[in-house]
């Protein structure tokens, strides 16, 4: 074997494996996004893990995109998600378009890899071509495009219409979304058309999304008719509805079944005279953690405890003598030796929370809303977006709860790598250092504005 052919089977190993590590890497971050176990900046150590096997691969030029190429065609998705970072960075247009038009599209993790690498590299110079894709009405393209569209803000909101009011296509929810991320304020007549008329209760939840963002205050009222016989509607009423919703959903969340989303709706909404219901539902084994988080979203009590999982038991895995203990209620495993994992979260006990409020409820005015104990304002919002100790859902909603309430926006998910969530976040405060005063705490806004009711 001469030099020159040593030299290139190293470069060759070693593309293969930052190529390697880096799926392993984005795996990893998927399956840990949700993870009751960690917090959202725990996710950092992972993407700083991740960027030197890119950076690795860009560097290795045409040997390293030939890597690419292969893996993209014959890897795991993991390896694809890497392989298309590379072609962005590369300025390799004809090789990601190459790769997407070879996705198997039934392929949901090869479709989202995708769409995670180019939400993040799409460079600049891309993006007509992108937005004429979309107007071409490429079918393979249409669950990648709208979501790109949506999550980077690009201006084609005319596009995003246009591809609305096309028949048969199967982004429809996607292409709501991403015009409720754009704000386009054009889309508002399609959008309450969809929101009204649509037999899917997703796509009539997506719309209200997109409309509340749009600051289309016709549409609260209009969600009432839905509320006692549809779940879809209690979320966008906690995110935009003013007092008048509180009795509404109080209701509701005394009614024989109610929702967990409706017990979050009251949380959002953050008025004291649904506390007493909540208190109540966390009896509820179906309902206890919503009715926590939707208590400390009202309270801030930060009121904690340790638990332990026990591991789910697969039967198919377990030995003739374990099943039959299985089958006679007897423990599988020695005192202290069950697998699992301890969680600290927070306290699904009815007393703890009783107790908390019997001591601290003189403290709550019961003519103004709250978040996390203290008077509804930006400021609370940014914490709730800022807390290591906020669940992903409680998070996003946070930042809708922004663009709704006060009108601003600068682009955040809770699905963004930590180092653009924080620049995002620190965005926020400084217009909250800028603006906060102009807004009264405690009181009720929609898109800016005081609400009457």
């Amino acid at each position: 074997m001469t030099i020159t052919q040593s030299i290139l089977d190293f470069a060759t190993g070693l593309s293969l494996d930052h190529i390697s590590e880096a799926s392993f890497l984005y795996e990893q971050r998927l399956s840990l996004l949700d993870d009751p176990e960690l917090t959202w900046q725990d996710l950092d150590d992972f993407e700083q893990r991740f960027e030197p096997h890119i950076d690795g691969l860009v560097v290795g030029e045409n040997l390293a995109l030939e890597v690419c190429k292969q893996q993209a065609s014959e890897g795991d998705f993991g390896e694809l998600h890497a392989a298309m970072r590379v072609f962005c960075r590369q300025n390799r247009l004809d090789l990601a378009l190459e790769t997407i038009e070879a996705i198997d599209f039934e392929d949901a993790e090869k479709l989202q890899a995708v769409a995670d690498a180019l939400n993040d590299e799409l460079p600049q110079a891309w993006q007509k071509d992108f937005i004429g894709l979309l107007q071409d009405g490429n079918q393979k393209l249409a669950t990648i495009l709208p979501k790109l569209i949506g999550h980077r803000r690009i201006a084609a909101g005319a596009e995003l219409l246009q591809a609305l009011h096309r028949n048969g296509t199967d982004s429809t929810f996607t292409l709501i979304w991403a015009l409720g991320r754009l704000r386009e304020q054009q889309a508002r007549a399609p959008l309450l058309n969809i929101y009204r008329q649509h037999e899917d209760e997703t796509g009539r939840a997506v719309a209200a999304l997109a409309l509340l963002r749009l600051g289309e205050s016709q549409m609260i009222n209009d969600l009432f008719n839905f509320v006692h016989m549809q779940n879809w509607p209690l979320i966008p009423l906690g995110l935009g509805g003013g007092r008048s919703a509180v009795p509404v959903l109080c209701d509701l969340a005394s009614s024989v079944q109610p929702g967990a989303d409706g017990l979050i709706a009251l949380g959002l909404l953050g008025d004291i005279s649904a506390v007493d219901i909540l208190l109540t539902q966390l009896a509820n084994t179906k309902l206890t953690e919503g009715a926590a988080h939707a208590l400390n979203l009202i309270t801030g009590a930060e009121l904690y405890e340790e638990v332990f999982i026990p591991e789910a038991i697969d039967e198919d895995e377990l030995f003739d003598e374990e099943l039959e203990k299985l089958k006679r209620g007897e423990p599988l495993y020695p005192p202290g030796q069950e697998p699992g994992v301890k969680l600290t979260r927070l306290s699904q006990k009815p007393e703890d929370w009783q107790k908390w409020w019997a001591q601290n409820k003189s403290l709550f005015n019961s003519q103004i809303r709250y978040r996390n104990g203290k008077p509804y304002s930006p400021t609370c919002l940014l914490e709730n977006l800022d807390s290591e100790k906020s669940p992903r859902q409680i998070r996003q909603l946070a930042y809708e709860e922004l663009v709704i309430r006060y009108g601003v926006d600068f682009p955040f998910e809770t699905d963004m790598f930590v180092a653009q969530q924080k620049q995002a976040l620190a965005k926020y405060a400084e217009w909250i250092k800028t603006n906060g005063s102009r807004f009264r705490e405690g009181r009720w806004y929609f898109a800016g504005q005081v609400m009457e009711s």
